[in-house]
């Protein structure tokens, strides 16, 4: 791995050598660091004798000892291990299981046999790409110091992660720039990647979230998604904080590119971006 690029860790649980070995051997062709268990309890001990946090688990439903629905829901039980994006390895294609496995928690599901391309492609848009440098750690960073201030002086603190589906071709640094003129002094945008911005909103809540994304609206192009997360509706800390916001932008929490104002304006309301009481 270079030096400035961030690892990922996934772990995949299957029973089968073969399909642990070809996942393996899939993954870790693109970069990431590929742990594998046979088992839910080997799975488990794996995951709970680790000090950083798995990025990814993908896990097979038919496990030997519980099934993947069972070790999905008591990992998600736990809060530690809560915002784990997990995805779903089944050969069975029904909507009851597809069903079945969202409820549980996993984000994915993927049905087997499968090409190595989707795989990729699942992987990639859950725990992000190990071929481009991005600044999550710059914005882990600075969240810290933020959480801090907002603890001390006893406000709100917000995050929102925005990421064009397209090609953005260079344009991320300007549309950065377009949304900094928009913003306070206080406030920061992130260039995350090629294709993802994040904004951190110093002494802003719910209702100051929603001002923000409308403000913004103007100057993005495109399909985006938005997450949100708030301090401390959302996240105790900088990991939590990034952590919500991360899972909520992998579910498509809201799309503003494709809807007229009226339409805009409901979706923000529909993702709890309402008035404090």
């Amino acid at each position: 791995m270079e030096k400035g690029k961030e690892t990922k860790d996934i772990l995949v649980v299957d029973d089968s050598v073969l399909v642990r070995l070809m996942v393996k051997d899939i993954l870790e062709g693109e970069g990431y660091n590929v742990v594998a268990a046979a088992t839910s309890e080997e799975a488990v001990r794996k995951i709970k004798s680790r000090k950083e946090l798995f990025d990814l688990i993908i896990v097979d439903i038919n496990l030997p000892d519980q099934n993947g629905f069972e070790f999905i829901q008591n990992l998600k039980s736990e809060e530690k291990y809560r915002h784990i994006p997990v995805i779903i390895l089944s050969a069975d294609a029904k909507v009851t299981s597809i069903k079945k496995a969202v409820e549980a928690g996993a984000v994915d599901y993927l049905v087997k046999p499968f090409k190595s391309e989707e795989l990729v492609k699942r992987v990639e848009k859950l725990a992000g790409s190990v071929k481009k440098e991005d600044r999550y750690p710059e914005l882990k960073d600075l969240l810290k110091k933020e959480v801090n201030r907002a603890r001390r002086g006893n406000v709100n603190l917000s995050l929102v992660l925005s990421h064009c589906e397209g090609k953005m071709e260079g344009e991320i640094s300007k549309i950065a720039e377009k949304i900094r003129s928009k913003l306070r002094d206080i406030d920061a945008v992130f260039e995350i990647n090629e294709n993802t911005l994040a904004l951190v909103l110093p002494v802003t809540g719910r209702e100051g979230v929603e001002v923000v994304v409308k403000k913004i609206q103007g100057e993005l192009r495109g399909s985006w998604r938005y997450a949100i997360s708030t301090y401390p509706d959302n996240g105790k800390d900088e990991d939590e904080l990034i952590n919500f916001a991360k899972e909520s932008l992998m579910k498509g929490e809201l799309n503003l590119s494709q809807e007229n104002d009226k339409e805009k304006e409901g979706k923000i309301k529909a993702i709890g971006l309402k008035k404090r009481s």
